[in-house]
């Protein structure tokens, strides 16, 4: 029975439609990333290079910033960069261009831990603090905006991190795949939704389920097997299309051992590189992915119309995204957004920007990071649904 009801609804030509134009989109995705990288060299006459060239480029001027960035380093990197601005007219070319993999890399992220918009106002005796700098700034970042509770529970995680931070090239140093890649994967959301929506209520709507339900296994034993049949299909589409993006996106920009600490945003927390982001992405997406195909089965077994099933599916698949715009900054955008079946997915949010984010959900003296609720509750939502999805299928049945 779970195989026919695979094959019901991947016969369906809308399904074969779908799951194509998103496994295109994937591939899209990534190849957008590849081909429209670009570099400005601003050395000599200046050249803009897209694509490979770029890449090629970038990786070049990653190799002097490859390994630990020790305080050391950090000084070392702020008084050079600092001697050829002071002599800048008089500086050659081939000074300029020893500090450009530092300007365009690793320093870029430090004025944030200092409240300066600059690094030329940061002295390279002040650079050498830069680790105790962040842990100031995450403690006083996070009491500003959650209070000490959030704040104690930040320095916790961070008592994790590995220090110095690590360096290297890849697709979190040389690629925009950390703002392509939830796009993709919330289009993944989107199809998969749109596939399932009809899975109970086309039959309410044509008079099909009337006759399934006087049949053997017209009950309880066919409302499970299709809503199996519907999350593996779902699971199925999201592996195939995650693995085309990330597998083209490796194939040419490789892995990313470096510290997320220096790819994202100092207010990372935890003992994360490039390449732990890339599989809790993957992961969070996966789990939001087959919440959200619980949800919408169980709209479908609860509603008739099949309109009706996929426009609430893509209203609440649509809702963290309008939740991060209409109350940005506020704790209660970040509970709603996430407590939806959906809140791991979205445009402009996802586990990537939690992580790079550093949000917390507060209750009293609790408090949580948003990315572990993030993999959390749609872990929790999924098999919540599925079995409300039963229920109502089960009860429509008895009706």
């Amino acid at each position: 029975m779970y195989r026919l009801e695979l094959k019901r609804i991947l016969k369906t030509r809308s399904t074969v439609i779908l799951a194509v134009i998103a496994m295109f989109f994937s591939i899209f995705l990534a190849l957008l990333n590849i081909f429209d990288n670009y570099y400005y060299t601003s050395i000599g006459s200046g050249v803009t290079m897209r694509g490979l060239a770029a890449i090629e480029y970038k990786r070049t001027l990653a190799t002097a910033c490859k390994g630990e960035w020790t305080p050391e380093r950090i000084s070392d990197a702020f008084a050079e960069v600092a001697h050829v601005r002071e002599h800048h007219d008089t500086a050659t070319d081939a000074e300029k261009r020893s500090i450009e993999p530092y300007i365009h890399t690793f320093i870029s992220r430090i004025p944030q831990v200092y409240g300066v918009a600059d690094s030329s106002t940061i002295s390279p005796e002040e650079a050498s603090d830069y680790y105790c700098q962040r842990k100031a700034y995450i403690e006083e970042a996070t009491v500003l905006s959650y209070g000490p509770a959030a704040a104690e529970t930040a320095l916790k995680l961070d008592d994790g991190t590995t220090e110095p931070f690590q360096y290297e090239f890849g697709f979190g140093t040389g690629s925009d795949a950390a703002s392509s890649l939830p796009v993709c994967l919330f289009a993944v959301a989107v199809v998969c939704s749109v596939i399932c929506a009809p899975v109970f209520a086309s039959d309410y709507y044509s008079g099909a389920d009337d006759i399934q339900r006087c049949a053997l296994y017209g009950r309880k034993r066919l409302g499970g097997t299709r809503v199996l049949a519907a999350l593996t299909l779902s699971a199925a589409l999201y592996a195939a299309c995650a693995a085309a993006f990330v597998a083209i996106t490796l194939a040419v920009f490789g892995p990313d051992g470096t510290s997320a600490q220096l790819a994202l945003d100092a207010l990372v927390l935890g003992n994360l590189t490039m390449n732990g982001v890339l599989l809790l992405a993957l992961v969070a997406g996966l789990l939001s992915v087959l919440a959200m195909t619980a949800f919408t089965l169980w709209l479908s077994a609860h509603m008739r119309r099949p309109v009706a099933v996929l426009a609430v599916s893509l209203a609440v698949a649509m809702s963290p995204t309008f939740l991060m715009v209409l109350l940005r900054g506020m704790p209660l955008g970040d509970w709603l957004r996430l407590l939806l079946p959906s809140g791991g997915l979205g445009l402009g949010t996802g586990m990537i920007v939690d992580i790079q984010a550093g949000k917390f959900l507060t209750l009293g003296p609790v408090a949580v990071w948003t990315p572990f609720a993030a993999l959390a509750i749609p872990l929790l939502e999924a098999p919540l649904f599925s079995l409300l999805a039963l229920y109502s299928y089960t009860r429509h049945e008895g009706r």
